[in-house]
């Protein structure tokens, strides 16, 4: 819980006497200083927002663990192997990166063996320059979408300074994280109008739990995995679905969704923001079908764990 700020008991003054010793010397005394200090610094950490949450979640070594990091309006997660292999998909806004690095040093993170940035748009990729310059990445996965944007600039030089190889997300491609595996479901297409429908969509699975990623996705894309899953027989039913865009009525229609059917809903969204994220018609469609719906507004920081039959949740604020 956050530290409430209380009034002190009693009040001093530097250098007075109390038989004969200095409350500066007085071992009591000091033990209280060192106290009030110790106070001091996680009352500001915890509503500065460095160590928000953190204070809830137990290390997580040995176990597999998806970290829904709270980074405002838009996208971060982390996915941890029980082997301590790290992935990352998305950063969050450039103004948030103190957060993610923070989170990230908290976990002990120093190199991931896959980043996934979903698309270019801010919200999503805006500090991906900070991440490939200050981490060791061995692979990282984009969709063939660019975008005039300094952000996204930023992005390709970052990748050419560090000598970075990008690869391109392809339906259909499977990867290994540990004893995870992961397919990229979407992009299906070289074009679409909107870059939301670019967007990498992931759907991994550890043991018999499985987590469905879906960035910024609109219908366009989801049509397309909707057509691709029953052509071809694949089950498209998560565990988990990172709600797609925020939570916007753009996205989550309701075939999507039952062929889903999440136990469990996250919705990355921040506080009272402008677009009115997320529209209660899509957390009220998620509700009816059972999902349980989490969101970081109103949540903070999410982790999920799996022993690859079931799951838990820690990290929610109270």
């Amino acid at each position: 819980m956050p530290y409430r700020r209380r009034k002190p008991r009693f009040s001093y003054t530097h250098g007075k006497k109390i038989k004969g010793q200095s409350l500066t010397k007085n071992p009591s005394f000091l033990a209280i200083l060192v106290g009030l200090s110790l106070f001091a610094f996680f009352y500001c950490s915890q509503n500065s927002g460095i160590f928000s949450d953190l204070s809830d979640h137990s290390e997580l070594s040995g176990e597999f663990s998806v970290h829904f990091i709270d980074v405002g309006q838009g996208d971060s997660i982390l996915i941890q192997s029980p082997d301590n292999e790290f992935m990352l998909i998305d950063t969050g806004e450039d103004t948030h990166y103190s957060k993610l690095s923070s989170y990230l040093e908290h976990f002990g993170v120093k190199e991931f063996k896959y980043v996934v940035f979903t698309h270019p748009h801010s919200d999503h990729i805006g500090a991906a320059h900070r991440i490939i310059r200050g981490y060791g990445i061995e692979k990282l996965i984009m969709p063939s979408a660019v975008h005039t944007t300094k952000t996204f600039e930023n992005l390709i030089e970052a990748a050419e300074e560090t000598g970075l190889g990008i690869t391109r997300a392809r339906a259909g491609d499977v990867y290994q994280l540990g004893e995870a595996e992961f397919i990229i479901l979407a992009p299906m297409s070289d074009e679409y109008s909107n870059l939301n429908n670019y967007s990498v969509v992931v759907l991994m699975k550890y043991g018999e739990t499985k987590f469905l990623f879906t960035g910024d996705m609109e219908r366009e894309s989801e049509n397309e995995i909707i057509r691709h899953s029953e052509e071809n027989n694949f089950e498209l039913s998560a565990d988990v679905l990172k709600v797609a865009h925020h939570g916007s009525n753009s996205s989550s229609q309701t075939e999507f969704l039952e062929m889903v059917r999440p136990k469990i809903a996250v919705i990355q969204v921040g506080e009272n923001n402008r677009y009115n994220h997320p529209n209660m018609q899509v957390v009220k469609s998620l509700e009816d079908m059972g999902a349980e719906v989490l969101r970081s507004d109103l949540n903070g920081d999410i982790v999920i764990t799996s022993d690859g039959v079931s799951l838990s949740v820690t990290g929610e604020k109270n």
